[in-house]
Parts: structure tokens; sequence; C-alpha cells
């Protein structure tokens, strides 16, 4: 019988309630809602679908490359991560849950060489740090198969999606669950491009979430910090 301790860690660390704040992150989709872009499970569906569509090339693609990249690499990807975040609060977002993952990794984990050398490089001002970064090495410092540990993470960021959009709108649980159910084959197919996506393709964005993302600084008021 094939050991699941490993692939329990990354559930665990994708998991909702591991405390560094992810859930305090709506990456502009506070700003959709307040704005009535996204008022219905519709409006939700097609906000989920175009923001998976972009994984490959973001979240997802920045972990496959930082699971197969040595140090000189590794900072030359947190470099182009920094700089494709052009939003503030998105930037900076993922740099604070970074920071909080790798002390939160220290309790779970005895060994994670390839996660520490990235906090020291981060401690040492050569990398900023950033939240998909660090969950790719930890993928690999638990010596899981990249895609299963990318088919976990793109869920997680899915599953978050939904939860803020059924608390913003609002909309119905199983409305939610229904739209995050149905987008399982594409988040599927996003882990497996990310595997084939090179460097020089990180950041490709879609404006207007970058636009809404922007926004959500100047809102009157607000329940995310991003």
């Amino acid at each position: 019988m094939k050991n699941n301790i490993n692939f329990m860690r990354i559930l665990q660390i994708c998991d909702s309630l591991f405390p560094i704040g992810a859930f305090t992150l709506s990456n502009g989709l506070e700003t959709y809602v307040q704005k009535e872009l996204i008022s219905s499970p519709d409006g939700l569906e097609e906000y989920l679908r175009s923001y998976i569509s972009l994984l490959a090339y973001n979240e997802l693609g920045s972990a496959a490359i930082a699971y197969r990249s040595d140090e000189n690499e590794l900072i030359r990807l947190d470099e182009i991560y920094t700089a494709c975040k052009a939003p503030a609060e998105i930037r900076k977002g993922s740099q604070r849950v970074a920071r909080r993952f790798f002390r939160a990794s220290e309790k779970i984990s005895e060994s994670a060489e390839s996660l520490n050398n990235y906090k020291r490089l981060v401690e040492l001002g050569k990398c900023s740090g950033h939240q998909c970064i660090a969950y790719g090495l930890f993928i690999k410092d638990c010596r899981e198969d990249l895609s299963e540990g990318l088919g976990v993470y793109g869920y997680s960021i899915c599953s978050a999606i939904v939860t803020n959009c059924v608390k913003l709108v609002p909309l119905s649980q199983l409305a939610g669950q229904k739209i995050l159910a149905e987008s399982f084959e594409h988040i599927s197919a996003a882990a497996e491009k990310a595997m084939q996506i090179g460097i020089d393709e990180i950041g490709v964005c879609g404006a207007g979430f970058e636009l809404r993302a922007m926004e959500h600084e100047k809102l009157y008021s607000r329940q995310y910090m991003s």
C-alpha cells in the first residue's frame, strides 16, 4: 500500500484552515462583486473559468518551475513573478502569506531543504518570497508527484474563490459547490499545462483581474486585504 503521509502534508498546507492568512485575500474578486459584475452563479462560473485559464501562467506555472529549479533559476523566477504582479495588494499579499508559510511549515515538516533554502534567499534579500513558489518547493521536499501536487494546489485556489464569492454576493453553498465540482476538469488541465510552461511565459494575465485588484485598494469598504 502506498504511503500517503506526504500527500496528506500537501493537503494540509493547501487547506483553507492552514494558518497563513490566505483566506484574507480575494485577489480583486470583492471589486467584481461590489460593482455587481458578479451577482449570480453564472457570474461566478464565468469568473472562475477565466481565472483557471490563467493559472498555468501564474500560480501553478510558478510552482511547477520552482519544483525543478536550481538556485539561480529560482532567484530569476522570483524576480519575474514579483515584476508581473502589478497590483500592489496582490504582490504584497503573496509575500506576506509566503512568510507565514515559512513559519508554519517549520512546525509540520522536519525535512524541507528546498523550502528552507528559499527562505534563506528571502532573508538575504535575494528573493522577495511568494506563496506559489514556496508551495512548489514544499511539494518537491515532500517528494510527491508534481501533477498531483499542482492539482491539489489548483483546487485550493478555486475552492477559496468559490467560498469567498458565496459569502460576498451572497450565493447558496450548494450553487457554489456545483460550480466548483464542474471546474475539476479545467483545474486538472491547468495543472498539466503548468508543467509545460517555461519561465518566460510566467505572468500572462487578464487585464480585468489586474484592474479590479488595483481598484480594490480604494473601495469604500471591504472584507478582504486584496
